[in-house]
């Protein structure tokens, strides 16, 4: 007997709903960054130099939806944490098409 595979969901995880608009500031913030430091270097290494508190504070949100933000894009494959200060872009098409979310 053939056995059965569970089709995966299509709908998102329920903290990327409840975070959505979130997602779309950081992606946006983010994406400016990528847009300000794109004549500096050729790879899509970003530098933000700004503690988790003042970007949490800079986007209007509380470092607990920062944190879910953050882990969510690394999830998607969108960003990858390289050092201190330093993001890399791995999907520039998914980082807009998140930033279009916020509100």
């Amino acid at each position: 007997m053939a056995k059965l595979i569970p089709l995966k969901s299509k709908e998102p995880p329920p903290q990327f709903i409840k975070y959505a608009s979130h997602i779309g500031r950081l992606a946006a913030f983010l994406q400016h960054h990528e847009h300000r430091n794109k004549d500096a270097r050729d790879d899509n290494i970003i530098e933000v130099r700004r503690s988790d508190a003042e970007i949490a504070f800079h986007l209007g949100i509380s470092m607990a939806a920062l944190e879910q933000c953050f882990s969510e894009l690394i999830r998607q494959n969108v960003i990858r944490l390289r050092g201190a200060y330093q993001i890399e872009i791995l999907n520039s098409t998914r980082l807009s098409d998140f930033a279009r979310l916020k509100p």
